[in-house]
């Protein structure tokens, strides 16, 4: 991929970046909340995500981690990104994953002194209109403080419109898995959709699982570090545009990650 106009070639290394990496101007402005999205051809639905998002609040901001992506989405965040001063981009070059995408992300969003990052999928199977929802149940009235507030399909009054019912069959096995094997507290535990208190991250030190298992592997190192966590029903809408990264292979390794993670909770 050619480098965009206006990009900065990022000279670091290891989980501070890769050489090569393309970053947007910084510096970023102070702020809260980031809402960091993993991207990997995904043009035909960015432009209009990023819009949907950062008309929710003007106080938020974004990160797009895009795989460098072939069809040039990062480019379409980078020429946004110019304009928008609450829009942030980083182009991974030699690495990529889901997991490891959304983990830089957050550590992105701490580096830059965010207090909570939501992540959620850039195809609109989450609407930009529940952030605020996520948000509020970090702090729920008359309790302590959550450390994760998942938006969750399984709890009552969570619905998904437009799965196959091959999809719900798996969906429902991962979560049964997570659940009552793994021991993962939460009906949904493989929602992409979810608001994270990054001081947490200091207490849940790596290595992570890759791919879509590192979705679980974050609750059950949060749920063994102490952490707090309340699911909020949404509704996930099946994408309508482009199509899905989760294939055979993907999802293999996810099953083989979760019997790892099975092992490490019954015999650490």
């Amino acid at each position: 991929m050619t480098q965009p106009a206006g990009a900065r070639t990022d000279p670091g290394a290891g989980s501070e970046g890769s050489p090569g990496d393309v970053r947007s101007p910084e510096p970023w402005p102070a702020g809260r909340v980031l809402v960091v999205t993993a991207t990997y051809n995904e043009s035909e639905s960015i432009a209009a995500l990023v819009d949907r998002v950062l008309a929710v609040d003007p106080r938020l901001q974004m990160l797009v981690v895009d795989d460098d992506s072939p069809d040039g989405t990062g480019a379409i965040v980078l020429a946004a990104a110019a304009t928008q001063p609450r829009l942030h981009l980083l182009i991974r070059r030699g690495r990529r994953g889901l997991g490891s995408a959304i983990l830089e992300g957050f550590r992105a969003a701490r580096g830059h002194g965010f207090e909570v990052a939501v992540n959620m999928d850039a195809d609109f199977s989450h609407a930009p209109d529940d952030i605020p929802r996520l948000l509020a149940a970090l702090e729920p009235i008359g309790a302590p403080p959550m450390d994760v507030a998942l938006g969750s399909r399984r709890v009552p009054g969570g619905r998904i419109v437009g799965w196959p019912l091959s999809r719900h069959v798996t969906s429902l096995l991962v979560n049964w898995f997570s659940h009552w094997i793994i021991g993962v507290p939460a009906r949904d535990s493989t929602t992409g959709f979810r608001a994270v208190r990054l001081g947490i991250l200091d207490r849940i030190p790596g290595p992570f699982e890759e791919g879509y298992a590192f979705l679980e592997d974050m609750l059950w190192r949060i749920d063994r570090a102490g952490g707090r966590m309340i699911e909020v029903p949404i509704t996930f809408t099946n994408r309508v545009e482009g199509t899905s990264k989760a294939g055979m292979r993907q999802t293999l390794e996810g099953a083989v990650a979760l019997l790892r993670m099975a092992l490490r909770s019954w015999w650490p």
